[in-house]
């Protein structure tokens, strides 16, 4: 497979399926300038003991990670409004809804991969300076596993 060209990737969500699982996430989040997914890693448990020489370890639970966006600030855009209120939400006391998301890197002629999940919203943080556009970092923290589905 060639090199993936991220020029029109795309950040979507949408509401869980039953259950809380991932359902199709059709709304784009709009003036996206940079995403990163961090993705999964593998706890491990020290079984290490008093005899042993060497650490021993097994493996944990897996994390699936955190997606971190940064966009450039539109209050008409809904997907930005949404998740501003999802935090609102939260700070009001009323517990945190699961999304699903998609994350699609390459535009429609030149597609590589997507990444399929559920994740809640834990951050959104506006930066500002000189001579800069206004612009938001987004954190969402991803809940169960990812399916990466290579689309070339």
């Amino acid at each position: 497979m060639a090199a993936i060209v991220t020029f029109g990737s795309t950040l979507k969500m949408g509401a869980t399926g039953a259950g809380g699982v991932y359902a199709a996430a059709t709304n784009a989040v709009g003036e996206i300038v940079s995403m990163n997914v961090d993705g999964l890693q593998a706890n491990t448990i020290d079984i290490t003991t008093l005899t042993d020489r060497f650490r021993k370890f097994i493996p944990g639970v897996i994390d699936s990670g955190t997606i971190s966006v940064e966009v450039n600030v539109d209050p008409d855009d809904a997907q930005q409004a949404s998740i501003i209120d999802m935090l609102d939400a939260t700070a009001s006391s009323t517990a945190p809804v699961a999304k699903s998301f998609l994350v699609e890197y390459g535009d429609s002629l030149n597609k590589g991969c997507k990444l399929e999940c559920v994740g809640v919203v834990t951050g959104f943080s506006f930066k500002g300076a000189i001579d800069a556009a206004l612009t938001a970092s987004i954190t969402i923290k991803l809940t169960g596993s990812l399916n990466f589905v290579d689309v070339d």
